[in-house]
Parts: C-alpha cells; sequence; structure tokens
C-alpha cells in the first residue's frame, strides 16, 4: 500500500548536509593587547592598528594623540569628582566664593570700573601685550569687509519694542496656503513696526481653516467615481499696542505697498479719544482753525513752515498752476 501524499516528504530518504565549524567574532587577547600597547606607547603607532586607521582614512598620530587627550580628561575629571555629601558642599562653596572672569567684569562694570585703563594707569602690562594698531587704510578695508549691523540682523530674531500700557491699537491677521511665505511676510512686518517705534507682539499662529470638496470625475452612470479636494489656509495674528493711530496707519500702508505675493491682510484698528473730544461734540467749526483736531500740531506746523521767510524767497520764482473748481 502506498503512503499518502502528505507524509512522502518524512518518508523520504534523508539528504546529506555539509557542517562547518561556527568561527568566533571575539578578537583574540592578544590582537586586543596590541592595539591598547600602540596607543599607550609614545612610539610611532605601527601594527594592526595602524592598518586599520588607514584604511578608514585616519592618520594613526592624530588618532593616538586624541585618545590620550580624552584619557587625560576622564582622569582630571574622576579626580574632581566629590565623594561625599561633605565635599560636594565644600566645593559649591569654594565656587560661590570665587567667581569666573566673567562675573568680574560685570561687576566692575556695574561698579563703572574699566580693568584695562586702570591697569594702564598702575603700569601694569596686560597678558599677551597689546595690538599693535593697523594703518587707516587696512582699518578702512577691514570695516569696508564687515555687513553692516542692519545687514547683520537679518540673520537674527526680529527686535521688539516694550509696551508701556499695554492697550491694543491693531489687530493684523495674515493669511496664506504657503507657509513660507507667510514666515517671511510676518518677520518683515515685525522689523517694520520695531523702526516705526510700535510696540507689536506676535506673530501668533491662529488654528487653520480646513476646507474639503467632493466632486464626480464623470456623470450619469459614473458617479461613484469621485475625487476629493483639501484647501489649508495658515493664519498669523501680529498685534500692535500703545501706538499712535497715524503711525498704525502708516505701518500698514508700508505693508500693503511692500505686500508679498500669496499672502492676505485683514486688519482691526481701533482709535482712543479724550474726554474733552467727546465734549466739543457739536460747536461750531471755523474756517481756518485746527482746534479738536487729531492732526492740529502737524498741520500748525505746515502753516509755520509755509509762512517762513525761507521758504517765501525759496518758492518766489515757482508758479503754481491754476486749477479750477468744479461746480
Amino acid at each position: 500500500m502506498a503512503a499518502p501524499r502528505c507524509s512522502r516528504a518524512l518518508l523520504g530518504p534523508a539528504k546529506r548536509v555539509n557542517l562547518s565549524t561556527p568561527t568566533s567574532c571575539a578578537r583574540s587577547f592578544s590582537h586586543s593587547t596590541q592595539l591598547r600597547d600602540d596607543a599607550n606607547n609614545g612610539s610611532k603607532t605601527t601594527g594592526p592598528l595602524a592598518e586599520e586607521l588607514e584604511k578608514m582614512g585616519i592618520n594613526p598620530d592624530e588618532y593616538k594623540m586624541l585618545w590620550k587627550s580624552h584619557q587625560l580628561a576622564e582622569r582630571r575629571s574622576k579626580k574632581r569628582e566629590p565623594k561625599s555629601k561633605e565635599e560636594s558642599e565644600k566645593r559649591w562653596k569654594e565656587l560661590q566664593d570665587s567667581p569666573d572672569h566673567n562675573t568680574l567684569l560685570h561687576a566692575y562694570k556695574r561698579a563703572g570700573i574699566e580693568p584695562i585703563k586702570l591697569a594702564k594707569k598702575m603700569g601694569i602690562e596686560l597678558p599677551g601685550g597689546e595690538k599693535p594698531k593697523l594703518d587707516v587704510k587696512t582699518e578702512k578695508e577691514l570695516d569696508a569687509l564687515r555687513d553692516p549691523l542692519n545687514v547683520r540682523a537679518i540673520h537674527l530674531r526680529p527686535l521688539r519694542r516694550t509696551p508701556t500700557h499695554g492697550i491694543p491699537v491693531c489687530d493684523l491677521q495674515l493669511r496664506t496656503y504657503s507657509i513660507r511665505n507667510l514666515e517671511f511676510f510676518a518677520d518683515f512686518a515685525m522689523r517694520a513696526a520695531y523702526f516705526l517705534n510700535l510696540p507689536a507682539r506676535g506673530p501668533i499662529p491662529l488654528p487653520r481653516i480646513t476646507e474639503r470638496w467632493t466632486v464626480p470625475r464623470s456623470n450619469f452612470i459614473f458617479k461613484k467615481s469621485q475625487e476629493n479636494f483639501e484647501r489649508i489656509t495658515m493664519r498669523r495674528l501680529i498685534q500692535i499696542q500703545d501706538g499712535h493711530p497715524d503711525v498704525v496707519k502708516a505701518w500698514l500702508a508700508f505693508l500693503q505697498e511692500h505686500q508679498f505675493h500669496g499672502v492676505g491682510m485683514k486688519a482691526n484698528i481701533w482709535e482712543h479719544e479724550s474726554l474733552e473730544d467727546a465734549l466739543s461734540v457739536g460747536s461750531d467749526i471755523k474756517e481756518g482753525s485746527y482746534e479738536g483736531r487729531r492732526e492740529s500740531p502737524m498741520l500748525e506746523k505746515v502753516n509755520e513752515i509755509l509762512a517762513s521767510k525761507g521758504f517765501k524767497e525759496a518758492m518766489a520764482g515757482h508758479k503754481v498752476p491754476e486749477v479750477e473748481s468744479r461746480p
């Protein structure tokens, strides 16, 4: 009777298998001691360690020097490590009683003492000696190589003004579909606010607006074949505090003039008036009078310049074109 098909593989003849002895992955004791001896010896690095370092493209002498410095640093750190609680407290008191060089320099500056000038007066030689002065031509060439301060500030965070009262006067919201354009224009707006002396907060990230649409690819019997579209709107908020309304409007006009592509703006402005302005509501306004108006100091200054003697002499030969008023 023949054996069933499922058991034929088990009852079949055994195949010959070649067995090999496993090789150990650990290095021999003589090999490891040779590597350690090569690094510890003061002579030139030779042997298996040098061959392996050359294969990796490393100079054996530099490797030996770095290895020795690392071992020396480990020994020093072990010596400095406190062994008990009393020793650690003693080290901490020593550090408190003996401040470092930077702390001493700050203390001297606060007290109004300049160590370098004082050392020159007392005739004490500075370590390393004084640096010789460069020629005028060389100094000019070095100054030309250095970037101006405003150019170097581009690679740093934008500076900010500290608000006095913290009263919000403008909320500027930036919207876009590209995060790179948004971050660039927000940084530009913060720098513009600093140079216009406006205290600004932000840019504050706002929640994203996600919109999705499902559109059929075809009609009639192909209704089940649909396609999904998604649009994500990213937003940032910049708030101006304690700013003059005219300066805030100038800041917004400057941003609108240099608006970055793909970035939209939306601003909410709040203006605060005094109680005197509320009391003057309903009073008669005379022609040429600027009382009660916010821009009255500026208009008075303009009238003063126009009525000055120097302005009249400069505009003596200039003829103002006549403008016909519309009926």
